[in-house]
């Protein structure tokens, strides 16, 4: 298979560098500084091994069709992704957009504007070719072309539509075969759904108080706060097909695990990064309007943030 990927960070890294290694030909797009330090390898750190892929490296995408796109870029760089990769798409490529949050696509009829406001996103990607992707799994980029996976639970893929397609089934089979784990997925909307009510709430407030996760679970007002914005993000998943059954107090333990880390957006915030604030917060605001469902809480958590990250130039 020939594979490009853009966004060659933890999650693009890994997967870039998995499949390389299982015999694929894989092309990264890379500037500076890490174009420089690929030209040497893809270092991939996993259970106390080490593995050098070997990926072709380049400024930026030639006119060769790839068999699968990979964009892993942050929410807050895929439209210019997208638009880079048109080299690389004809007219039955996969394309594979693995970011945090809610897509451009997910409740059907025209495109989210908090994701995609220019429609630059849905203007560059054939929505035909594009599947929906969940990563759960917890990697590292150390250095530019070095990455550490510190736990790989699963790739989730599926049609956007949904069901089970056999070209989604066969790229989950390359992904496991690559030592990924993957499944194919008849309901992938539900899977993002479901990552993201567990995550947008401990997102921002991680970025606006600088807090870890633990330090905020243990707070009363700030548990109270995302518990109640998990119940309204569970009625606006039901009323766009995407139910969960789980109860919050559920989801939160499985947080608490993990213990004393930094959300991404607050690795964000520290870095001078903009923050994936649309993709997580102002993507479910909109999909509430056209639902004609009430978010209060959600809304002041999405006002408050933005006026955080305004103040700091993080918004883009």
């Amino acid at each position: 298979m020939k594979v490009a990927v853009i966004g060659v960070g933890a999650i693009g890294g890994w997967l870039a560098g998995r499949l390389a290694l299982a015999g694929h030909e894989v092309s990264v797009i890379a500037r500076k500084n890490t174009a420089e330090a690929l030209r040497g390898g893809l270092r991939l750190i996993q259970g106390g091994r080490e593995e050098l892929a070997s990926v072709r490296v380049l400024a930026e995408a030639d006119g060769e069709k790839c068999d699968l796109l990979l964009l892993a870029t942050k929410a807050t760089g895929l439209a210019e992704a997208a638009e880079q990769a048109r080299p690389l798409i004809g007219a039955d490529n996969l394309i594979l957009p693995l970011q945090n949050g809610v897509p451009w696509w997910l409740p059907g009829g025209e495109p989210l504007r908090s994701v995609d406001p220019d429609g630059r996103i849905a203007a560059a990607l054939p929505l035909g070719q594009v599947l929906g992707g969940v990563v759960h799994a917890a990697c590292r980029r150390s250095a530019p072309a070095i990455v550490e996976v510190v736990h790989a639970d699963r790739l989730i893929l599926g049609e956007i539509g949904g069901g089970v397609s056999p070209r989604v089934e066969a790229l989950a089979r390359t992904f496991a075969d690559a030592d990924v784990p993957a499944e194919a997925s008849g309901d992938v909307r539900r899977a993002i759904w479901y990552k993201l009510w567990g995550n947008m709430t401990i997102n921002p407030i991680s970025a606006t108080t600088g807090l870890t996760a633990d330090r905020i679970l243990r707070d009363p007002e700030h548990r109270a706060e995302i518990v109640a914005a998990m119940e309204e993000a569970r009625l606006v998943g039901a009323a766009i097909g995407c139910p969960i059954e789980e109860s919050a107090a559920e989801r939160l333990a499985v947080t608490a695990r993990l213990g004393a880390f930094k959300t991404s957006m607050l690795q964000d915030v520290e870095a001078g990064r903009p923050i994936e604030l649309e993709a997580l917060v102002g993507a479910v605001v909109e999909i509430a309007r056209r639902v004609d469902v009430a978010t209060p809480v959600i809304d002041a958590l999405f006002t408050r943030t933005q006026a955080f990250a305004a103040a700091r130039a993080l918004l883009y």
